[in-house]
């Protein structure tokens, strides 16, 4: 894999193999996919630099092997994580298409793959997935910005851990707690990740349950009043039958009584009876 100095903006000047990790696809200026500000990334290559030294000690107690392959489609943000590396040395790749990544994983069996869900070429989280195959042992750790389907995308995946890039750069040393958290052998989601997670999971509870006909028909003779024994009558089946759809819609809705089922319906519309 031929490669260029992530310092070097001429493409005509290579990398010799021996002086630094391979690094592919970045003879283009190094920013040119990112909005960040070259002010900002240099101050925020010290902070996480200061941040990481500590936590030497928790990785070299770990099972984690210190060699770590990149890749992503953020020229800027693989520029910085190269720069905060605490020994660039172990810093085997830096690619931006998941191919070339295959390729790195194969020549240099890295202990841990940093990525981002966009890559140039392919899924960073299907890369992810793929990489276990080459590299059973690996740690994979995915970056994301703010993009909400990419938060929640990762914070289901497989992957080891996922951060967001303002709080992998940030002053409140979540980078440092992900290490440590990866060095004890767990998995780690940031809180920005798990709070993403969690309002997805509550607007999921809060959408309306697929109900049968026979259900629908319950809860509209319910908010008419109806007992279970008149219900019975108007459907023409046993009081034994109307118990059990009752029972099953309960569930559904996540309430006990035929009162809660009422008032839960109405409140989600799910009432057809002219009116509610």
């Amino acid at each position: 894999m031929q490669g260029y100095p992530l310092e070097c903006p001429e493409p005509s000047r290579r990398w010799p193999r021996q002086h630094g990790p391979a690094i592919a696809s970045l003879a283009r200026p190094v920013d040119a996919l990112s909005t960040a500000s070259p002010m900002n990334l240099l101050s925020n290559m010290a902070r996480l630099k200061g941040l990481l030294a500590p936590t030497m000690g928790w990785l070299l107690s770990s099972e984690i092997r210190l060699s770590a392959g990149f890749a992503s489609s953020r020229r800027l943000l693989l520029y910085g994580l190269y720069q905060s590396a605490h020994n660039r040395r172990r810093a085997t790749f830096i690619v931006t298409t998941a191919a070339e990544a295959m390729e790195g994983l194969n020549n240099h069996r890295p202990g841990v793959l940093i990525l981002t869900p966009k890559l140039e070429q392919g899924d960073g989280l299907a890369l992810a997935k793929q990489a276990r195959s080459v590299v059973p042992d690996i740690r994979t750790i995915v970056i994301c910005d703010q993009d909400h389907d990419d938060l929640l995308a990762a914070g289901r995946s497989e992957v080891d851990a996922v951060i967001t890039e303002q709080e992998c750069f940030g002053a409140d040393q979540q980078a440092r707690t992900m290490i440590i958290t990866l060095s004890l052998g767990q998995r780690y989601r940031s809180p920005a990740v798990k709070a993403c997670l969690v309002e997805e999971e509550q607007d999921w509870r809060n959408l309306p349950p697929e109900l049968t006909a026979r259900e629908q028909q319950l809860i509209d003779l319910w908010v008419e009043g109806l007992g279970d024994r008149e219900v019975a009558d108007r459907l023409g089946v046993s009081y034994a039958t109307v118990r059990s759809y009752g029972s099953t819609l309960r569930k559904k809705l996540g309430v006990s009584t035929r009162a809660q089922v009422v008032l839960k319906a109405l409140s989600m519309g799910l009432s057809r009876v002219a009116g509610f």
